[in-house]
């Protein structure tokens, strides 16, 4: 089963960004009116919000404010201490600093340009 998490972006082009030039992704495709990144059987799509109709879910009331309150968006890195020197160093601020938990993984907290709360994490335990 292939898995595709797709996120409505008020400003697509900040939002690209943001992805390619905080944490480093790399995008597959980009248009006018969204973006793809692709990794094995996962992909993030943004797509712009203004391709919504009227009528649609998150345009009629439906949809909750902040944008993806109650989830939490976890990505992994294999350098999660390189990723966060370079969110520093771009002065993005995060919700909470790399600490190790006690889980045994390593992470950072922070918020996408559209309020997605994201969870930066390693891949060992």
């Amino acid at each position: 089963m292939d898995f595709r998490l797709e996120l409505f972006v008020e400003n697509l082009q900040k939002s690209i960004l943001f992805y390619e030039e905080i944490l480093g992704l790399t995008f597959t495709r980009k248009s006018e009116a969204g973006a793809i990144i692709k990794k094995g059987n996962f992909s993030l799509l943004l797509t712009a919000d203004d391709i919504l109709e009227e009528n649609h879910y998150f345009r009629s009331g439906g949809g909750l404010k902040p944008k993806g309150k109650g989830a939490e968006i976890i990505l992994f890195s294999d350098n999660i201490e390189q990723l966060y020197r370079n969110v520093q160093e771009k002065n993005y601020p995060v919700e909470s600093p790399l600490k190790r938990q006690s889980w045994g993984m390593t992470d950072f907290r922070m918020i996408d340009p559209d309020g997605y709360y994201l969870r930066i994490t390693s891949y060992k335990q």
